[in-house]
């Protein structure tokens, strides 16, 4: 009986201690199922977070409009974070000023009073930050009921693209976890704005004549046509003028090329400072150029003015080495855009004004020609 009982107490003990055991594994079990469980769910943020950096970048890479992009940003970043408000402002002489906002204009400008207020703290933007309540104490964000922000800077060092200031109205909104994500997108944001703005640079180089500064043949060709297919669908007017310096081949020939350069230059200059802001002055090739008279059909109000340019460019001196040199130039005009019928083409309008400039040279150069030949 005592061997019996012995055996009992025995197996008691060591069921208690497998039972404290399994208790135990249980417990660590479901700990450790609960850390695994914040790991998934810390993991699932970051990819959703990456994954719309991700997106977010892609697709504002395809904006090559560099101003355009500020705009889309701001609506990007309302509808991607659910903020109240989102303002980008741009670094101008020095000071931030107001580039988009999903503020009214008016509303919008005072924000740099929101700025200013955190810039009197010391604070200088130079990483991304988050504000609490306590921090917006001025009196725009009070009147608004902003409990939360954060400063995403677009900088990197001599490149500064200006900063996005953000908001909402929910106390601690932003939360610290956050700070990588903003600082991440921001990033994304500046590289996107970067791209954006070589491309304009690309493409401006790709378009200006690096001589005269002047937009080259190619830009014309595009601004020919739109201004064509502006007149067939709203009825916009518009005049061209082909010019060809007078006997240039003999400046090159008698003082160098580089005469010939600064005689370009010269002329250049002086078109461009004859047209209206409506006008545009083009190289269109050598030393051929091309005004097109844009919104006007005003024949005689064109022609006043070329004369003036005519004898602008007649009585200018050209200086190169301690010489003096002068220059003519023959004008085309062509016909009224409205006298080409509904099936104009670019290619008739441009023969038009080659035609009346193959007059004017034909007939004794330094003169102008349209329909009919005018000195």
């Amino acid at each position: 009986m005592v061997e019996n009982y012995c055996d009992r107490k025995d197996s008691c003990e060591i069921l208690k201690s497998v039972m404290a055991e399994l208790d135990s594994y249980q417990r660590n079990a479901e700990t450790n199922l609960q850390q695994i469980s914040k790991f998934n769910m810390k993991y699932e943020k970051l990819v959703d977070e990456l994954s719309t950096i991700i997106n977010v970048f892609e697709y504002i890479n395809l904006v090559t409009d560099y101003k355009n992009l500020f705009s889309i940003i701001t609506d990007m970043m309302i509808g991607i974070l659910g903020l109240a408000n989102c303002t980008i402002f741009v670094l101008d002489a020095g000071e931030y000023v107001v580039e988009t906002s999903n503020l009214s204009r008016k509303d919008s400008i005072r924000m740099i009073d929101t700025l200013n207020s955190l810039r009197s703290g010391g604070e200088n933007f130079k990483e991304t930050k988050i504000y609490k309540a306590n921090d917006l104490r001025d009196e725009f964000s009070m009147e608004r009921g902003i409990k939360s922000s954060a400063v995403l800077p677009l900088q990197k060092k001599e490149m500064n693209h200006g900063l996005i200031y953000i908001e909402h109205g929910k106390e601690d909104y932003f939360e610290e976890d956050s700070l990588r994500y903003l600082n991440t997108l921001g990033i994304a944001i500046r590289l996107s704005l970067e791209n954006a703005k070589l491309y304009a640079r690309l493409e401006e180089v790709a378009l200006v004549d690096s001589l005269t500064q002047l937009y080259n043949r190619l830009f014309f060709n595009k601004e020919i046509a739109l201004c064509l297919d502006n007149y067939k669908k709203f009825g916009h007017p518009f005049v061209l003028a082909m010019i060809d310096i007078d006997h240039f081949k003999s400046v090159n020939d008698c003082f160098g090329h580089l005469a010939g350069d600064q005689v370009l230059m010269d002329v250049a200059k002086l078109m461009h400072e004859s047209i209206r802001k409506d006008d545009l002055v083009c190289r269109y090739g050598g030393e051929e150029f091309a005004i097109i008279f844009r919104n006007t059909e005003d024949v005689d109000g064109i022609i006043n003015r070329i004369t003036l340019l005519k004898s602008a460019i007649e009585n200018h001196e050209t200086m190169y080495q301690g010489k003096k040199l002068r220059v003519t130039c023959s004008f085309g005009v062509s016909r009224p855009i409205r006298e080409f019928g509904k099936d104009a083409t670019d290619a008739m309008i441009i023969n038009d004004a080659d035609n009346s400039l193959y007059r004017a040279k034909n007939e004794g150069r330094n003169r102008i020609c349209m329909s009919e030949c005018n000195d």
